[in-house]
């Protein structure tokens, strides 16, 4: 029997979730709506996997995935989001997370993502590829660019999955505002997506450590 915990901090899509995957006969489903929560159960409960909403607060999905993987080496982890996927690849690369899934998924793809990663497997979409070959050379791009205080705060900000309109709270500024500050930065750094301007960010040094955006 897999033990699998799902932490989401939406009721609805937490109960369909568990529903949905308590079909299958061979896993046993907890769940939580609380980050901490989640966090104090697993400290005394190891589970094979630990399925995850990106956009909680105050500690997000990204930072979650973190700390259970400090609690618990080894720990198989899928973020579930309504945003594009590809924003979330550079967390495969980078060996953070072992899976992603969108909101939007069929129930089939979800049962076959839960599958792929409790067999050790990563099941991407077929743009993966283009990502990699995309992404992995504007990373090189950065070099000799020295962004602001305030760009490389930003950069932090989407590196830790956070919406437009939380960094805007962060910031204590529009939401205009902020899309304004992400299309003056990816045009600094030629790139045209979140993920490529984390890449960029992380080859030259620009990210805090997880730990440390924690407090």
């Amino acid at each position: 029997m897999n033990k699998i915990l799902i932490v989401d901090d939406h009721p609805i899509l937490l109960d369909g979730t568990k529903a949905l995957l308590q079909t299958l006969s061979f896993v046993q489903i907890d769940t939580e709506s609380c980050a901490d929560a989640a966090l104090e159960k697993i400290r005394n409960v190891e589970y094979d996997l630990y399925i995850l909403d990106i956009n909680m607060e105050p500690i997000n999905g990204i930072q979650l995935a973190s700390q259970i993987k400090l609690i618990q080496k080894g720990a198989r982890v899928i973020l579930y989001t309504g945003f594009e996927l590809i924003n979330y690849y550079s967390l495969i690369i980078e060996n953070k997370i072992d899976g992603l899934l969108c909101k939007t998924a069929t129930k089939e793809q979800v049962i076959q993502t839960v599958q792929a990663s409790l067999r050790g497997e990563i099941l991407l979409s077929e743009n993966f590829i283009n990502y990699l070959r995309n992404n992995y050379t504007l990373s090189k791009s950065g070099k000799g660019i020295s962004p602001s205080e305030r760009e490389i705060e930003l950069l932090n900000y989407i590196a830790q999955g956070y919406t437009n309109k939380v960094i805007a709270c962060k910031f204590g500024v529009t939401q205009r505002t902020v899309d304004n500050y992400l299309s003056r930065l990816f045009s600094k750094l030629k790139v045209d997506s979140r993920a490529a301007a984390v890449l960029i960010a992380n080859e030259n040094g620009w990210l805090q450590e997880t730990d440390s955006a924690l407090r």
